[in-house]
């Protein structure tokens, strides 16, 4: 029960590293593009998560074995997951269509 815990808060604390990670390095209008080109219509975005996850999981499956860390496999695969659900969660839109940012006089 404990590993869980401690996995489940590695996870959480690199979904939250990896999206202010990402909001800072890829500039706002570049997410809202990715937003509105990707993800934007939710049957796209559960298509192409699903793509993604399976590759991503594949990818690292593949490289745990040739390491021989099997036994981590559990592990390591949903914390590699959560730097594509940091990605997501950057990539989200944080003002409204009609917002814009007041202008100083």
């Amino acid at each position: 029960m404990w590993t869980f815990l401690k996995v489940a808060l590695l996870d959480a604390g690199i979904v939250i590293v990896t999206f202010i990670l990402f909001s800072a390095i890829i500039p706002g209008y570049k997410r809202h593009a990715i937003w509105e080109k990707y993800i934007s219509s939710f049957a796209k975005f559960v298509i192409y998560i699903f793509i993604a996850t399976v590759a991503i999981n594949i990818l690292t499956a593949v490289i745990v074995y040739a390491l021989e860390y099997e036994r981590y496999l559990n592990i390591i695969a949903p914390s590699v997951q959560s730097i594509l659900i940091g990605f997501v969660a950057s990539c989200v839109p944080r003002r409204g269509v009609g917002d814009k940012k007041e202008e100083k006089k």
